[in-house]
């Protein structure tokens, strides 16, 4: 059994990558730690415990930081005022409840029959936990860094400690989905990131674009979900209900992208990787048009360590027979 840990700030692609290390034969999730991104903390806690019970399992879950490492971070509703709020430039990070909902779930009502998480803080527990199981964690993050970064600064030993580190995060083709150079997760926490990618982690990037390209689900694959009949299966679409509107009114077609999931799958096994490459990453943290934005040397300018295997192509048809198998 492979040991995983799980940082997420859960919305509803979370939800469904949580699903699938829950439910997967040969993992064992020894813990989930929560931090604000997608929904501020306390939301983000309640929609990881709504998911955990859906999955009949029992999971840990550890609260997080409530805020990124050094900026101010607020909730935004609306993606019109989301988006003149990322055009305007402000070094204040906001969530994103306006792709997601309100609650991170689609909006579709999704509560927790439980409220209790453990006492114990997300960095504290990443900390022992990595100690005492040196060389066998897989890490998978799915939301800003900065939870990691706060253990990594606190004990910079454990990142030679962890076996391998997955981060759904930067995109490895300069597109973006905040600004036009920077992905979510790494324009919410810029200087989290870069103290994860420039620490001594293993780390493999699957970055946004690698979502939209490979893991975009349109009517076919989500009908192919719907007809499994499960529970788990229609909760996967349901809480998808704002992102999917939002596809509707941006792109004019019935589907969504599901970032969290297929950053999960590749964890879970690696051969759904096609091609990928060792590369150095930076992260940029000035603020501006760039903030966020994980500038990938494919030509070997800067002369500086691969820190990074970027991950450029995935399996569209893997990533979907691992969604129909484990939701069924």
């Amino acid at each position: 059994m492979k040991k995983f840990i799980i940082d997420a700030d859960t919305g509803s692609d979370d939800a469904v990558a949580i699903l699938l290390a829950l439910l997967h034969p040969q993992t064992e999730v020894l813990g989930i730690t929560v931090v604000s991104g997608n929904v501020p903390l306390a939301q983000g806690i309640t929609n990881t415990l709504s998911t955990i019970e859906i999955a009949e399992q029992d999971v840990k879950v550890y609260a997080g930081a409530e805020k990124p490492l050094v900026r101010d971070y607020i909730e935004i509703h609306t993606l019109e005022e989301f988006t003149e709020h990322v055009k305007s430039l402000s070094p204040v990070s906001a969530s994103a409840q306006s792709v997601h909902g309100v609650d991170g779930m689609g909006d579709i009502g999704i509560v927790s029959k439980s409220s209790k998480y453990e006492e114990t803080g997300a960095v504290d527990y990443l900390i022992k936990t990595i100690n005492n199981n040196p060389g066998e964690i897989t890490l998978v993050t799915l939301g800003p860094l900065t939870n990691i970064a706060l253990a990594i600064k606190k004990d910079p030993s454990i990142s030679s400690k962890i076996d391998h580190c997955y981060v759904m995060g930067g995109t490895s083709d300069g597109t973006g989905n905040v600004s036009a150079a920077a992905e979510f997760n790494i324009w919410v926490d810029p200087e989290a990131a870069k103290i994860v990618f420039d620490s001594d982690l293993q780390l493999t990037m699957v970055g946004w674009d690698n979502s939209y390209k490979y893991a975009m689900l349109k009517e076919d694959e989500i009908e192919q979900l719907r007809s499994l009949n499960t529970k788990l299966a229609d909760f996967s679409v349901d809480i998808q209900k704002v992102l999917i509107n939002l596809t509707k009114e941006w792109y004019d077609f019935y589907g969504f992208d599901l970032p969290d999931p297929i950053t999960m799958a590749i964890a879970l096994d690696n051969s759904i990787i096609e091609e990928s490459q060792d590369l150095h990453v930076i992260v940029d943290t000035r603020d501006g048009i760039t903030r966020g934005q994980t500038i990938v040397d494919y030509f070997d300018i800067e002369d500086k360590n691969k820190n990074v295997r970027v991950i450029t192509k995935s399996s569209n048809d893997k990533f979907m027979n691992m969604l129909l198998d484990l939701l069924s």
